[in-house]
């Protein structure tokens, strides 16, 4: 059983776990929410933690890593490992129905990618296009949208545009995150990004991913989409930027410290725009102002759905047969 908590990266869960929870805490953001559906908000969590859990048994059983892993360490990989995998996905995606249906089909489709991403017939993980969709689309898209699905609002464009920069923000975490594996990638046989093209070329990728996704941020700050007071983060950004600067400069892409150094600079950095955050909702409250996104300069979300003409003008009927009905 230690084996198994090691190879589940422990380090990197919490950085999992934010993500639905980012996802949640968005959509209460974005309209000035009160906390919607909290008490499923538990399942999502745990039933993150068990994906996690069979992702990195999976993954760890088909990799049998000998050399440095990201927040985490190479140990032997017990027999079980697979079979426990299989279990872990299956109750991740039980505890995830339980907060409801959108969060357990975006748990069933993460297992699935999971899946697709490890075992031996598919193996995504090697693949140069394969790889990145599995990320994006897990990590980026489904994760938050779990938490993000709780508090049953209409999507709005703000709300696209966040999911956008995210997901491209996670493909450079990913391409980040195997600047240091060149040579046991390419013993595997894999055709990733940095056995085709190299350390360099996957730490540009990352920095361009990850730093376009911050860079989007801000330009939203600046155009009144989010907080301005968030400008704050941009020194703790340009800090982060300089160890990706650095680790350019390294040999032989690196090592694996670069990767968990440059993760918690990120993380302070997102804390920051947080706090930044809660600090205008605190000042708009105590000012009676409208507050979170309510409350910024620009951008306001709007109750229209984004949907297709057809289903648009149905939902436009439906509101004044609404108005109508409440005007009686």
């Amino acid at each position: 059983m230690s084996a198994l908590w090691t190879l589940l990266r422990p380090k990197l869960l919490p950085y999992i776990l934010l993500m639905p929870l980012a996802g949640y805490g968005w959509a209460h953001w974005d309209r000035a929410l009160l906390a919607q559906n909290l008490d499923a908000l538990p399942w999502v969590l745990v039933a993150w933690f068990f994906l996690h859990a069979g992702t990195m048994w999976l993954n760890a059983a088909v990799d049998k890593d000998e050399g440095e892993v990201l927040m985490g360490e190479a140990v032997p990989v017990p027999p079980f490992a697979v079979p426990a995998g299989y279990a872990a996905l299956v109750a991740a995606v039980g505890l995830a129905f339980v907060a409801g249906v959108a969060p357990g089909c975006a748990a069933a489709g993460s297992a699935v990618l999971s899946v697709l991403y490890s075992h031996p017939r598919t193996l995504w993980k090697g693949h140069p296009l394969g790889g990145p969709f599995v990320n994006i689309v897990g990590y980026g898209l489904l994760s938050p949208y779990a938490g993000w699905s709780l508090a049953e609002v209409p999507v709005n464009p703000r709300t696209l545009v966040l999911w956008t920069l995210g997901a491209w923000g996670i493909a450079g975490a990913f391409f980040m995150a195997q600047a240091f594996q060149r040579e046991e990638d390419a013993e595997r046989g894999y055709r990733t990004l940095v056995v085709t093209h190299g350390p360099r070329a996957c730490l540009w990728a990352g920095r361009i991913g990850i730093g376009g996704a911050f860079g989007g941020a801000m330009i939203l700050c600046v155009l009144g989409w989010m907080p301005r007071v968030c400008l704050v983060a941009l020194p703790f950004w340009w800090r982060a930027d300089q160890l990706f600067a650095e680790w350019l400069r390294a040999e032989d892409g690196g090592t694996e410290a670069y990767a968990r150094r440059l993760a918690k600079r990120l993380l302070s950095t997102a804390l920051v725009l947080v706090v930044c955050a809660l600090s205008q909702y605190v000042w708009q409250s105590a000012q009676n102002r409208p507050v979170a996104g309510l409350g910024t300069a620009a951008g306001h979300p709007s109750d229209r759905p984004l949907l297709p003409p057809r289903r648009m003008r149905q939902w436009e009927a439906a509101q004044h047969l609404e108005r109508v009905r409440r005007a009686r």
